[in-house]
């Protein structure tokens, strides 16, 4: 499980927002996919969710989901959903198969330490990727660095 530097871009995303707890992540993954059969849209990549702590609750925080989508659409007080025709994170540590640590959590944590240790600044947000394989999900993790980074 090594950690490395690159980019994610995803073109025709609908975004979702939501505080809840981080326990619930995926309760909002079959309302994502939910809109998306109402809007005869369909997926064309893998759902992502950004995540922000509650400053106030530890079990809880910002979710944001990202899903690509063949085509643009428009949307009209859709609530906390929305669309971006492009979602961009220019510069990020990555952990592939990060769903093999305890939690999304202690992988955050193994990217902190592997920043430290070089001089990288990272942002307070952390990314997942999920890759559904046979059923199952593989979670890659990235976290957006602040500024250069470093050029490994």
């Amino acid at each position: 499980m090594g950690i490395e530097m690159c980019s994610l871009v995803f073109e025709n995303v609908l975004t979702y927002e939501v505080e809840q707890k981080k326990a619930d992540w995926q309760e909002s993954i079959y309302m994502l996919e939910d809109f998306t059969l109402n809007k005869d849209v369909y997926r064309n990549g893998p759902i992502c969710f950004s995540f922000v702590q509650s400053l106030t609750d530890e079990k809880s925080g910002r979710f944001t989901y990202y899903l690509p989508i063949s085509s643009p659409v428009v949307l009209a007080d859709e609530g906390d959903f929305s669309f971006k025709e492009i979602f961009v994170l220019e510069r990020a540590l990555i952990m592939r198969q990060a769903d093999q640590e305890m939690d999304f959590y202690a992988a955050y944590e193994k990217i902190k330490s592997y920043a430290n240790a070089r001089g990288i600044k990272l942002d307070n947000t952390y990314y997942c990727v999920l890759l559904e394989v046979y059923g199952d999900y593989i979670i890659d993790l990235y976290v957006p660095v602040i500024g250069q980074g470093d050029e490994e």
